[in-house]
């Protein structure tokens, strides 16, 4: 049987034996029994030193040295390396698999929650959420606490995160809607008026979340850190508190490249492109793998959208709403804040032309 000789030298190596003895081990394991001038030319060690190591193989019993008219060797009967190499073998492999393992586990999180019996409280708390904040802000506000969180906003919206703002102006100011459009330019990236009173609500990333209520007879606050409650909380969000409501500014602009928080919105974009347009769109996508809960970024061409681009199904209607992403590792479905059954859940989508325009 043909011996991969590079291979069984370095696994040699790896068991102890220095490069000139595996080397040399190799050669009077496939000479059977010869002499030092012989096992000289068949390996790489120099003249000089063959004798040495032949003498140190000789005292780990791994060869027999024998006099005749000149030094010959032979190999020793194998069985205690083979037995020691099979056992690290067997140990490597259960490393392997034990890395493996700890690999597909959920990665650990933080969780957290934190009740406050004043309303400020998770103003200052939020303030510094959304300063930390890495690709959307989504926030329910009134008028007077836009006011005070506009230039965190704007700091946010400058850093490339999206802000989305369901904006509700209090019945006692003496004030519209229109009063307020100065600040949207810097402070938000859509802003839809909202006609009716809601807590507060902000979800940061789709991790972090704050509510809290500001009434005659009801004031506090609560911050939670957890992905599954923030996002059933940014449900509530995205159908009682945005979907409904008229967007009176937004940003974002007919052409690519786009940046999306919403995966609805993103997949209704992609999809009229494709079915439109021949020219490639390519992805990059950050979020998190749904099996394990680790964090990740992948970049490729965006080759179809669940619905699929002819679809008759609206996709306000749609069960599962998602992108397909194909990268140099595979193809990866790509969903929004609450998937599940999709390879990975997305904080946040940038959709450009795949020729960099």
């Amino acid at each position: 049987m043909y011996m991969d000789v590079d291979t069984a030298e370095s696994v040699l190596e790896d068991s102890g034996l220095s490069p000139y003895e595996a080397n040399a081990f190799v050669a009077i394991l496939t000479l059977g029994d010869a002499s030092a001038s012989d096992i000289v030319d068949a390996c790489t060690v120099p003249q000089p030193r063959i004798y040495d190591v032949l003498r140190s193989l000789d005292d780990e019993g791994l060869i027999e040295t024998y006099e005749t008219d000149t030094l010959r060797a032979r190999v020793s009967d194998p069985e205690t390396l083979v037995s020691e190499l099979e056992d690290k073998a067997g140990r490597y492999a259960a490393a392997a698999d034990k890395i493996t393992e700890v690999w597909r586990r959920p990665a650990p999180t933080e969780h957290d929650i934190e009740l406050f019996s004043e309303f400020d409280d998770i103003i200052t708390r939020v303030r510094d959420g959304i300063r930390a904040a890495e690709h959307s802000v989504n926030i329910a506000v009134s008028g007077q606490v836009f006011l005070k969180l506009a230039t965190d906003l704007g700091r946010a919206k400058d850093d490339g995160v999206v802000v989305n703002t369901s904006l509700y102006i209090e019945e006692g100011l003496k004030t519209d809607v229109s009063d307020f459009e100065t600040y949207f330019e810097n402070a938000a990236s859509t802003v839809r008026h909202r006609k009716c009173p809601s807590p507060f609500l902000t979800v940061v990333d789709g991790e972090k979340s704050y509510f809290g209520a500001s009434r005659r007879q009801t004031d506090y606050g609560m911050f939670i850190q957890d992905q599954g409650l923030s996002t059933m909380l940014y449900g509530y969000f995205q159908s009682l508190l945005w979907g409904r409501w008229e967007t009176v500014y937004s940003d974002r602009t007919e052409s690519f490249p786009k940046r999306y928080s919403n995966m609805r919105r993103c997949v209704a974009e992609v999809a009229s492109h494709l079915q439109e347009s021949v020219d490639p769109l390519r992805a990059t996508v950050d979020g998190y793998y749904t099996e394990t809960g680790h964090k990740t970024r992948i970049e490729g061409e965006v080759t179809d959208t669940i619905p699929a681009p002819a679809s008759d199904v609206p996709r306000h209607d749609a069960n599962q709403t998602a992108i397909v992403v194909r990268t140099d590792s595979g193809e990866f479905t790509v969903g929004g804040f609450g998937a599940i059954v999709e390879d990975i859940r997305a904080t946040s989508v940038r959709v450009a032309p795949a020729s960099g325009e």
